[in-house]
């Protein structure tokens, strides 16, 4: 299987504001990326330079090893854009019939994307009557339509009441399991954590995975066997910890610390039922990296 996706040195100006800086990023294996970073740093530059929306400056995009500027590419992959694409007075059927047409797909198709995402009730209306979820349902149908091998998801779960965004969870998963590869901004940390571990942000140009953010301490939820070892253990090397009941403790560690605790229980053979972050790393990893004046913009 070739690369999926391959950007080499792209670099992009807004004027005289640099936005990406040289950036570097290959996906060689179906897989779900997250993509974050605050707002008005760049994400939907770069999801829009990757569908050639946005002209770069310099490098180039490559994807299933085709240039990125060849339109035959949007056969096989798809971008879900915010809702400014959308024709206030035309109908949500009129929408997804320009695109069933266009990619060749049936009727029957597109009528069974329609049952399985629930939104048959409200395409007959014009998109100006809809609210900002409906926009949102119309958005993920006109970017399946063509059963895509990558998708491109800008702020997917903008807009959505829980029970929804629980569909479009199960759906990112679904794509997942069928090979699709995905490549999702979004500022929901906590549903991303959901969905994957695969997690890049946009920092200053270029793209840094969340293992390479150097975290002080994160505090986990650990359900376990031998809790009083694991608490005997864990004050001699200085977490603090809180007994919770008979199996779990809570405690914060440094990253050395997780990794000694973690070594001391396979040494000891102490059963780990759980270990979770209990605010998410993922929250500790952004506020890390990008402090707290962005972090009140989230």
């Amino acid at each position: 299987m070739g690369k999926i996706l391959e950007i080499k040195g792209v670099t992009k100006y807004f004027g005289e504001q640099q936005i990406l800086d040289e950036l570097d990023f290959s996906l060689d294996e179906p897989k779900i990326i997250a993509l974050v970073a605050p707002n008005g740093t760049g994400k939907t530059t770069l999801l829009n330079s990757i569908a050639n929306i946005d002209p770069i400056n310099s490098g180039t995009i490559q994807i299933f090893e085709q240039p990125n500027s060849d339109y035959r590419l949007f056969y096989k992959m798809s971008y879900l854009q915010d809702a400014s694409i959308l024709y206030g007075n035309l109908t949500g059927w009129d929408h997804l019939e320009f695109v069933r047409k266009e990619q060749g797909k049936s009727k029957e198709e597109l009528q069974q994307l329609v049952i399985k995402l629930g939104i048959a009730d409200y395409l007959k209306k014009k998109v100006k009557h809809y609210s900002l979820g409906m926009k949102q349902h119309l958005l993920l149908a006109l970017s399946l339509i063509n059963q895509p091998e990558l998708l491109l998801m800008d702020e997917p779960l903008n807009g959505l009441d829980p029970d929804s965004i629980i569909k479009v969870r199960n759906i990112i998963r679904t794509l997942a399991n069928q090979g699709v590869s995905m490549i999702i901004s979004s500022h929901n940390l906590e549903e991303i954590e959901k969905v994957t571990d695969h997690v890049l942000f946009l920092y200053k140009g270029k793209l840094i995975s969340k293992e390479e953010v150097m975290i002080d301490t994160i505090e986990y939820m650990i359900v376990l066997k031998d809790l009083e070892k694991a608490l005997s253990f864990l004050s001699r090397i200085e977490v603090v910890c809180t007994k919770l009941s008979e199996y779990k403790l809570v405690g914060t560690f440094s990253k050395q610390q997780f990794n000694v605790f973690q070594s001391f229980c396979k040494e000891q053979e102490i059963e780990l039922f759980d270990c979770q972050a209990t605010n998410g790393q993922l929250e500790s990893v952004y506020f890390n990296l990008y402090g707290k004046n962005q972090w009140s913009s989230l």
